[in-house]
């Protein structure tokens, strides 16, 4: 019924009945057998993929990990982005103050008045310290914006907006947490690596 067909020990080929060498070998040659795929070796001259330069024991230690560069470059623009709104809340506030207690605009002073002037101006030297990256001056100004918000609820003049530039100010001051932690980290690694 069923017979079973001889196979090739070199190549793996199906063989004739009472034939002690398959079609391919004979018409190729029998002399070499079939090679196994060997397993890629890197050149020579090759360096090292950073990432695995270091041992997994320097990240053991408790140090905080190394941020990537893509990371790092997403932290400053939100630092960036804390800075520039602190100088537009400043501008604001300082700009219409003014001009509300010189033009006696009754219609906004009990927004801004002379004390808004005040906290524009203290808007302004945080947007300059938060450029530079100071977490101190982001979380001041994070804080600022928060009471200021508070303020405004319990007046009546509350907006979704300013929830959602809270939320921007609290996501930058995380950022720069970490570019304050990025040269520490940085400078463990690499007391790690001359150890």
């Amino acid at each position: 019924m069923y017979r079973l067909m001889a196979v090739c020990k070199r190549c793996g080929c199906a063989m004739p009945i009472g034939s002690k060498v398959c079609d391919m070998c004979s018409v190729y040659g029998a002399g070499t057998p079939v090679q196994q795929p060997q397993p890629w070796v890197p050149p020579a001259d090759s360096v090292a993929p950073p990432q695995l330069a270091s041992s997994a024991a320097a990240w053991a230690g408790g140090q905080a990990r190394p941020s990537q560069p893509l990371e790092l470059q997403k932290a400053r623009k939100q630092v960036l982005r804390a800075a520039r709104i602190f100088a537009i809340l400043g501008g604001i506030s300082a700009g219409i103050g003014v001009l509300a207690e010189v033009l006696d605009w009754t219609a906004v002073l009990g927004l801004f008045n002379w004390f808004s002037v005040v906290e524009g101006g203290i808007f302004i030297g945080l947007a300059y310290f938060a450029r530079s990256g100071s977490i101190i001056a982001i979380s001041l100004g994070a804080g600022l914006y928060f009471l200021d918000t508070i303020a405004l609820l319990f007046s009546g003049h509350f907006s979704i907006f300013r929830l959602i530039v809270l939320a921007v100010l609290v996501r930058a001051v995380m950022a720069a947490k970490l570019l304050r932690q990025q040269p520490k980290a940085a400078a463990g690694a690499d007391q790690f690596r001359a150890a």
